[in-house]
């Protein structure tokens, strides 16, 4: 499947990683403990961050 990814209007501020740190162990927007398999975006500078499964619900929609 392929598609875009669209964040709801509203949602807090997200805590990008720098470009030349480890990826954070926390979920980039309720700092929470992540799932086995977050989803992880990057940058074209290299920074990243991961959404736990209840916040991906939550604030992102996935558009075809």
């Amino acid at each position: 499947m392929r598609g875009r990814l669209n964040f709801r209007p509203g949602m807090p501020a997200i805590a990008w990683g720098k470009p030349d740190s480890p990826v954070r162990p926390l979920c980039a927007v309720c700092h929470g403990a992540l799932d086995e398999v977050p989803l992880m975006l990057w940058k074209d500078d290299g920074s990243c961050i991961s959404l736990c499964d209840d916040c991906l619900e939550r604030w992102v929609v996935i558009s075809r």
